[in-house]
C-alpha cells in the first residue's frame, strides 16, 4: 500500500472517529429545536412549517443510522453489520430511505414556496396545512415501501453489507441511487429559481402600482386599476413576513444542501462510471476516502439546518427566544413550587 493510501487511511479514521461527533451532537440538538419551534407561535399555521418539521425528524433518522453508526464502528474496530444480515438491511434501508426522503421534502418545499408566490389565487390555495398532511402522509408510505428493495437487494459479503453481487440489482441499486441525487438538484434548483423571479416581478409590479404622479392623473388611473390593485393586494396578504421569511429559510438551505450534496451526487456519479473497471488496492483506498468525505458532508447538511435557520431568520430568532424564555420560567416555577 502507498504511502498516500496509509495516510487516507489515517485521516478517516480522524473524520470518522473524532469530527462526526460534534456533527452528530450538535444535528441531534439542532434538529429536535427545530421541531419544536415550528410547532410554535405564528409559524405552526404556516403549512411549509410542516415539511420543515418532517425534514427535521428525517434527519435525525439519517445522523443516528448513519453518523453515528460510523463513529462506533471506527471507534470500537467493530462493524455489526458485517455479521448481522439483520442489522445490515435495517442500518441501510433506513439511511437510504431518509436521505432520498430528506431530498423529495426540500423539493416540496420549493414548490410550496413556488405556489404561494404565484398570482393566481387558487394556485395560491393549493399550499394549505390540509393538503401538505395528506402529501406528507401519502408520499412517507411510498417511499418507505419503494425502499423494502434494499432489504431484498442487501447482502453480507466479503466486502461487508453491500448490494447483491448479481449483475441485475448492483446495476438497479446504482441507478436509482443516481437518479434520486441527480433529479432533487435539478428540481431544487428550477423551482428556486422560478420564486426567485416571481418575488422581483412581484417587486417590479408594486413599485409600478405606486409611481410618483399628479394627484388628478393618479385618480384617473386608480379608476382602471382596481383589479390590479386587488390581484397585488391579495397577493401582499399571501406573500407575509412568515412567507418571505419561510421562502428566505428555504433559499439559504438550498444553498446549503447544493454544496453539501454535491459532492456526494458527483461520488454516485463516478462510481455509476467506473463500476466495471479493475481498480488497485490504493485507487479503492481513495476512491473510499472520497465517498466518507462525501458522506459527512452530507451529515453535515443533515446537522446544521437549526443554526443557519437561527442566523438567517428575525422571525425564527424571535421563535426560538419565546421558547427558551418559556422554557425558564417553567423552570423557575418548578422549583420554587417544590424549593
Amino acid at each position: 500500500m502507498s504511502t498516500l493510501a496509509s495516510q487516507l487511511r489515517a485521516s478517516l479514521v480522524y473524520v470518522n472517529g473524532y469530527c462526526l461527533i460534534p456533527v452528530f451532537t450538535l444535528g441531534i440538538i439542532g434538529n429536535i429545536a427545530n421541531m419544536i419551534v415550528f410547532c410554535q407561535g405564528r409559524l405552526k399555521n404556516n403549512g411549509c412549517s410542516l415539511y420543515f418539521v418532517i425534514v427535521s425528524l428525517i434527519h435525525i433518522f439519517v445522523l443516528c443510522f448513519g453518523c453515528i453508526v460510523r463513529v462506533v464502528i471506527t471507534l470500537s474496530g467493530f462493524d455489526l453489520s458485517h455479521f448481522s444480515l439483520f442489522f445490515c438491511k435495517c442500518r441501510v434501508y433506513f439511511f437510504v430511505a431518509g436521505v432520498v426522503l430528506s431530498r423529495f421534502y426540500l423539493c416540496l418545499i420549493c414548490i410550496d414556496r413556488w405556489l404561494i408566490t404565484s398570482l393566481n389565487a387558487r394556485t395560491r390555495r393549493l399550499s394549505n396545512v390540509k393538503t401538505i398532511r395528506r402529501i406528507i402522509l401519502v408520499s412517507t408510505i411510498i417511499w418507505l415501501l419503494f425502499h423494502l428493495h434494499v432489504g431484498i437487494g442487501f447482502r453480507i459479503e466479503i466486502s461487508g453489507c453491500v448490494p447483491s453481487s448479481d449483475g441485475f440489482y448492483s446495476t438497479f441499486y446504482l441507478i436509482t441511487n443516481l437518479a434520486f441525487s441527480i433529479i432533487p438538484f435539478i428540481i431544487i434548483i428550477l423551482f428556486t429559481t422560478l420564486t426567485l423571479h416571481r418575488i422581483i416581478m412581484k417587486k417590479r409590479l408594486g413599485n409600478r402600482r405606486n409611481p410618483i404622479v399628479h394627484p388628478v392623473e393618479l385618480v384617473e388611473r386608480n379608476n382602471h386599476q382596481s383589479n390590479s390593485q386587488n390581484t397585488m393586494n391579495d397577493l401582499d396578504e399571501r406573500l407575509s413576513n412568515r412567507n418571505l421569511q419561510l421562502i428566505k429559510l428555504n433559499i439559504i438551505q438550498v444553498i446549503f444542501f447544493i454544496f453539501l450534496n454535491l459532492p456526494n451526487t458527483i461520488y454516485t456519479l463516478y462510481s455509476f462510471i467506473t463500476k466495471t473497471n479493475q481498480k488497485t488496492n490504493d485507487q479503492i483506498t481513495i476512491d473510499n476516502f472520497f465517498n466518507y468525505v462525501a458522506s459527512s458532508l452530507l451529515y453535515t447538511h443533515c446537522a446544521i439546518s437549526f443554526y443557519i435557520y437561527t442566523l438567517a431568520s428575525v422571525t425564527f430568532r424571535k421563535e426560538f427566544w419565546t421558547l427558551c424564555l418559556r422554557i425558564q420560567q417553567n423552570i423557575v416555577t418548578f422549583f420554587r413550587r417544590f424549593l
